[in-house]
């Protein structure tokens, strides 16, 4: 396959919460989001990327515990146009967090981690 059918060929328009395997979604204020779904973990960096055209005014925010690996408890919508909602272990006292993204512009398939 060549490079650019290769690359389409790991875009997803939708993640459910039962898929398997690791992938980046990027958000349109920029921020990427690395979910492993096989052993059930996210990582936020905040504006990895700039934002697109309609969301270069709404800022970035940081969030609690941004650049870790936190664990990752549900998918509740993971679609590209629409917000991300995922619910994570972020506190120390075990109340999940529900997260809101702003709209997905893409979802892309990753390599396996340690390949």
């Amino acid at each position: 396959m060549s490079g650019g059918l290769a690359k389409l060929a790991s875009m997803k328009q939708e993640l459910r919460n039962d898929d398997t395997g690791r992938y980046l979604v990027v958000t349109a204020t920029g921020s990427h989001y690395v979910l492993d779904l096989t052993s059930r973990t996210l990582q936020r960096q905040m504006a990895a990327t700039p934002p697109v055209t309609d969301y270069r005014e709404a800022g970035v925010s940081q969030l609690r515990r941004d650049g870790e690996t936190v664990e990752l408890l549900m998918i509740e919508r993971c679609m590209v146009g629409e917000p991300a909602i995922y619910f994570l272990q972020i506190r120390q006292d075990h109340v999940p967090t529900e997260r809101m993204t702003s709209p997905v512009v893409r979802i892309e398939e990753l390599a396996a981690a340690g390949k």
